[in-house]
């Protein structure tokens, strides 16, 4: 089968089972397994593709046809300018994502402290993180992650990436997970940081039953935050506060329709200088407050 031939094919079956942007995602797939852009199809368009090569780009157009994320299909994914590997098992980075990253620098670099420390909950592929780490490049960054199945692409994205960034395993919920933070030198009390940011679970009970088969594929340990979606800002915005600074930054990503919640959450917890931001699309976004 000729090139182009084989991409009206690929951009049909993918328009055929409903995925919605068919043409972008036909036109990744081209890219990634045939190396051909938009360029090498009006300059190539009319040469055979090799079998071998064929059916490989015809079993990936199967798999998005099912379902399965672009992200998984092609092992990786852009965040921030940089490539981050993923697959099953570990959230896909996301452009709203990159908000919560800016408004971080933005905090530091105002400020002038240009070597905080920083710890990153529920970081999964690690591209809070790291993006960080790169971005801020003396500061201390802490990576804490409880899924084995997102711990090898964690590792591998900071690998891949050069970023030294500190890994803790354990669940950021459980209080004994700050004893990682605990001062050498006075037993019984803790090191002080300057920031605690998470991108953590925050789907409710009700939008877990309502997910696009996309994300049905996504871990559901990355996505449920309990019934109402605030079980994990609630927990921790209370224990992380233990390790926080004096005028240390408490900030998380949030479900478009949270940030009053979560805003009413971080005051109540007594931060101050609450402060609500959106995403590109204008939606509320990122919530951020100070110890």
């Amino acid at each position: 089968m000729i090139l182009k031939e084989l991409y009206d094919l690929t951009r049909n079956m993918l328009h055929a089972a409903g995925v919605e942007d068919h043409e972008f995602d036909t036109g990744c797939l081209f890219e990634d397994i045939l190396k051909a852009d938009k360029l090498a199809l009006m300059l190539r368009g009319g040469e055979e593709v090799p079998e071998p090569d064929a059916d490989r780009l015809m079993a990936a157009a199967e798999k998005r046809c099912s379902g399965i994320p672009l992200q998984y299909i092609l092992g990786k994914w852009e965040f921030f300018g940089r490539t981050f590997f993923v697959g099953e098992g570990v959230l896909i980075p996301r452009p709203d994502t990159e908000v919560l990253v800016e408004k971080v620098i933005e905090h530091f670099q105002k400020a002038g402290n240009l070597s905080p420390e920083i710890c990153d909950l529920c970081s999964g592929s690690g591209c809070i993180a790291i993006t960080i780490k790169k971005e801020l490049p003396k500061a201390v960054v802490h990576a804490v992650e409880l899924s084995s199945d997102a711990m090898p692409y964690l590792i591998k994205n900071i690998r891949h990436n050069g970023a030294d960034v500190k890994i803790i395993k354990g669940d950021v919920l459980d209080g004994r997970i700050i004893e990682n933070f605990a001062d050498p030198d006075d037993f019984g009390e803790f090191r002080k940081i300057d920031a605690v940011i998470a991108n953590p679970p925050y789907l409710t009970d009700k939008e877990m039953t309502e997910l696009s088969r996309e994300v049905k594929h996504e871990p559901e340990l990355a996505l449920r935050g309990g019934a109402d979606g605030l079980k994990f800002y609630r927990a921790i915005s209370a224990l992380w506060k233990e390790i926080l600074a004096p005028g240390g930054l408490m900030a998380f990503e949030i479900g478009f329709e949270q940030g009053a919640a979560v805003k009413d959450i971080l005051e109540k917890s007594g931060y101050s200088n609450v402060n609500i931001y959106k995403d590109y699309a204008g939606n509320d976004r990122v919530v951020t407050g100070v110890n």
